[in-house]
């Protein structure tokens, strides 16, 4: 019970995207990947936030080509991290089971 809700904070914690920090305090780079991330995760409430950073930005530091990049190793980076929760919660919750049936 203890793994599984450490694995559902952590889980939390990686869907909410980094949303403690304001996005005017990310660099170009950094906005980039957050916006790739925000995508992976699949979290739809902050990408008019970062949408509206980058049109108050107007043109980045870095070219739309190194954008596209940071936003796809975002998007990848987010992807493995849910992958990776879900293999937790699964392993977890099959050590739960066999522990049940082993009546531990």
């Amino acid at each position: 019970m203890k793994t599984l809700i450490m694995v559902g904070c952590m889980a939390l914690t990686l869907a909410g995207c980094a949303q403690d920090r304001p996005l005017t305090s990310y660099d170009d780079v950094g906005l980039c990947t957050l916006k790739g991330q925000a995508m992976g995760y699949g979290n739809t409430e902050i990408m008019p936030k970062i949408q509206a950073e980058f049109a108050r930005r107007g043109s980045l530091s870095i070219s739309q080509a190194d954008c596209d990049l940071y936003i796809q190793t975002g998007q990848q980076d987010a992807k493995v991290r849910m992958k990776t929760t879900d293999n937790i919660i699964q392993q977890s919750n099959q050590t739960q089971t066999i522990n049940a049936i082993q009546g531990f």
